[in-house]
């Protein structure tokens, strides 16, 4: 791949990746403040006492995220204990988002760091003199004829990909079985 398709594929990536990261987050974020909204308990005066303050968060973050609405209203709700409703599986899918958003974000940094290795060697032979019978580049010639070190396949970011969202998902596993909502 020379330069000028480097530059381009990693913008791409990390544009991308961010666009999806992000949005993934949110609605995961949204979807988890659903689910405890709808599935603390308040059955008892110790136990309502206990979720108040965590309701009257949920509350604050609704009515201060107005501008989310889009989300509020599309992210699917969990159901840890009907795992066969289809709004669950929803949900997973955009947790699993967020790692591959994150793991292309990654990917797109990682080449944006090798095509920044090779900018420098393009403006130095931009600059060096002419040799006698060499003909001389434009920009736009040497940027196309450089080539740029090949990085890592997207896929082989197992960290990120596989170890990362079954860790985080066991932590919030673990949070919400403490919390009773399990």
């Amino acid at each position: 791949m020379n330069y000028t398709q480097a530059q381009l594929k990693y913008r791409l990536a990390i544009a991308a990746g961010a666009l999806l990261f992000t949005g993934a987050l949110i609605s995961t974020v949204f979807s988890t403040l659903k689910m405890l909204h709808w599935r603390l308990d308040s059955y008892t005066t110790a136990a309502a006492t206990i979720n108040r303050p965590i309701k009257n968060f949920m509350f604050t973050v609704y009515e201060n995220t107005r501008p989310l609405d889009w989300f509020w209203d599309n992210s699917p709700t969990p159901d840890f204990i009907r795992l066969s409703n289809p709004p669950h599986w929803k949900f997973l899918v955009i947790y699993l988002l967020i790692f591959i958003g994150a793991a292309l974000f990654t990917w797109g940094r990682t080449l944006m760091r090798k095509v920044e290795a090779v900018e420098p060697l393009i403006q130095a032979r931009l600059n060096a003199p002419a040799e006698e019978g060499v003909a001389v580049m434009t920009l736009q010639q040497l940027e196309e004829s450089t080539p740029v070190e090949a990085v890592p396949s997207f896929f082989s970011q197992v960290r990120v990909l596989c170890v990362l969202p079954v860790g985080i998902g066991a932590v919030y596993l673990g949070v919400l079985w403490v919390l009773g909502i399990l």
